[in-house]
Parts: structure tokens; sequence; C-alpha cells
């Protein structure tokens, strides 16, 4: 009798730390989410208030709702506050409709948030009858002011920024200058960042004369194979010399626009010997998304490869 009271005393208690952490779940997503919809309201959802400021908020709130138990090993700390932070992101997530690249671009910077607020508070923990105040004090404020990056232009560092990628081909540059005006297909196999992002499936070009505009279509599937956006890049071309074509965007409702703003591209040509040209592209955008020290990077290296695809799929073939 004796064992079967206490299986029972234990279920329950297990029942109980169960129901406990669903509540704890349940509470911070809705503060995620009131969290995302002030964000939204004011104008800030791109900046670093959403990618730094909500999960070290939630990080904060977890440690404080789930008090880890003296004895217990900090990895096992770790691990609860990684798979509560991971439930509460992705029902967040499914609550706003989010697509899966946004979910696969938010989760590194999110988790490294997460374990930043970790070790803070283990610092905190291990070191408060130590020395080290300063310390104590200046990480979790090092984190709170950079969550502010991009709510000002005076917090906010350079967004205009261009990236270049240069190829040589075994083309004349009106070879080079013909392939521009043909059929294009970007369906081809890519760098694995470009992979993630569908490419355009439609082009509305086929000529290069001062003041065409060309239409971009493209098609994201948010969830897969539904939630579905569609959007239009328009390219107008500039300037066409024998050697040069200089283009902007006039229009942009793709969904690459939710994280950078394209403003324009040069194509150069130099043929550096008979029959072989040099072949540069250089597209000009602007960082929509803070902190400028995780999408900068992230963006830059995006955007070469793109222009390296784009010579190597539609100017070389």
């Amino acid at each position: 009798m004796k064992g079967i009271n206490a299986f029972m005393d234990w279920l329950e208690d297990r029942l109980r730390a169960r129901l406990a952490i669903w509540w704890v779940i349940l509470l911070l997503v809705a503060l995620a989410l009131i969290g995302i919809a002030l964000l939204r309201r004011s104008s800030l959802l791109s900046t670093a208030l959403l990618y730094i400021g909500i999960p070290s908020t939630l990080a904060f709130a977890i440690t404080l709702l789930r008090a880890p138990k003296p004895d217990q090993p900090w990895w096992h700390q770790y691990r609860e506050l990684s798979l509560i932070s991971l439930i509460v992101f992705l029902a967040s997530s499914m609550v706003l409709s989010e697509g899966f690249i946004c979910i696969a671009f938010f989760l590194p910077i999110y988790f490294l948030v997460i374990s930043i607020v970790f070790l803070c508070h283990r610092f905190i923990v291990t070191r408060k009858r130590r020395s080290g105040k300063l310390m104590v004090s200046i990480l979790p404020l090092l984190i709170l002011v950079s969550a502010f990056e991009g709510t000002t232009e005076s917090l906010s560092l350079e967004r205009v920024s261009y990236t270049t990628a240069t190829r040589v081909a075994n083309l004349t540059p009106d070879q080079v200058m013909r392939n521009l005006t043909r059929p294009i297909d970007l369906n081809k196999r890519r760098n694995w960042l470009l992979s993630v992002f569908p490419m355009p499936y439609h082009f509305d070009a086929g000529s290069l004369n001062p003041g065409d505009i060309h239409r971009i279509h493209t098609r994201y599937h948010r969830w897969f194979v539904t939630n579905t956006h569609r959007g239009e890049l328009h390219l107008q071309i500039l300037e066409v010399t024998p050697t040069e074509v200089h283009t902007r965007i006039i229009h942009d409702t793709t969904f690459f626009s939710t994280y950078l703003t394209q403003i324009g591209t040069r194509i150069s040509l130099n043929e550096i010997a008979p029959g072989q040209t040099e072949i540069t592209l250089r597209f000009d955008y602007r960082r929509n998304l803070d902190p400028a020290w995780y999408f900068h990077p992230l963006q830059k290296y995006a955007m070469s490869q793109m222009a390296g695809f784009f010579i190597e799929e539609v100017m070389i073939r």
C-alpha cells in the first residue's frame, strides 16, 4: 500500500510540474505576441528590439519563472531553457504565420541571445559572493543597449551597402550582351544559402534599351506548399553601352524586400583578350534589419553569391 501511495505522490508531482511548465509556456507565448504586436504598431519590427530585445526578455522571464533547483546541473538548466524557448518561438511563429525562411534565419541569433542570457545568469549566481560585481552589472547592460539598435537614426549603423562578383568568360562583350536578352531560368543548382530562397519563376524581359522596365515575378510558399506570397520586382534600364549596363529598382514587393531594399545594379564588361571577357556585376542595396553585426555579413554574403550565380547562369550560360 505504501508503494502505491508513493507512486501516486510521485505521479502527482510530475503532473503538477508538467502543468506548471505549460502554464509558463502559454504565458511566454502571450508575452512574445504582445511584444511583437507593439513593435509592429510602432514600426520597429525590423529593429534589434525584435531580434535581441524579445529573446532576452523571454530568457530572463523563463529564468525567473523556472528557478533552477540548487542541485540541478547547469546543462540540465540550459536544456530546459532552450526547450521552453524553442517551443515559445515556434508557437509564436505559427500564430504570426511566419514562413520557414524567417524561422531559419531568426533561430541562430535567437539561441545566441538565449545562451548569452543564460551565461549572464550563471555568472551572477556563481559570482554574487565573490568579486567581479562590475562585470555582473555590465553584461545585462550590454544586452539592453544592443537591443535598441535601429530604433532611431542615431542608434543605427550604415545601411546602404554593395557587393560585387567577377567572372572571366570565353565570350566577347557582344555575346554577353546577347545572353542578357535571352530567356532566363534560375532554377539551377546553387549555393547552400541561395538554395533556401525560391528563385523567380518568370521574367518579363527581352531588350536592353534605356527606359525599358524588366519585371521579375516571385512566389514564396511560407509553409512550403501554402500561405503563399507573390511579388514583383521592376528593374528599369538606365544606361546601356557596349560594355556597361546600369539599372535601378523602381518597385519591389517580393519577399526579399522584407530583408533588404534593392537599389540597382551595374554590369561592367572588360575584354582582357580576344574572345575573353572579364564580367563584373555590382548589386547596390539597403539593409532593413538590425542588428548589423548579424544581418550585414549575412546579407553581403548572400548578395555576392547571387551576383556570381547571375553571371554564370545568365551572362555566361
